[in-house]
């Protein structure tokens, strides 16, 4: 398979794997230096669903916004 740029899944999944590896640094920077708890604190509610048989919520915080962006810096220069 050919990586193309215009290929919105690939994007997509940049920025969802950014997100969340975004926000596991965050967690492990604020336990070895608890003075940027900043970068964790929740920007929203916890926003998602829930069904009988499976929930989902989203937290955003700084540190995903970060991860985020470095995903969509990361799949421009791919």
């Amino acid at each position: 398979m050919n990586f193309e740029k215009s290929n919105i899944w690939y994007f997509l999944a940049f920025i969802i794997i950014g997100a969340i590896l975004g926000s596991a640094l965050g967690t492990l920077l604020v336990r070895i230096f608890p003075g940027l708890s900043v970068i964790t604190v929740s920007l929203t509610g916890p926003v998602g669903f829930s069904l009988e048989i499976i929930s989902f919520s989203l937290k955003i915080n700084l540190s995903a916004i970060a991860g985020l962006l470095a995903g969509v810096v990361l799949f421009r220069k791919i």
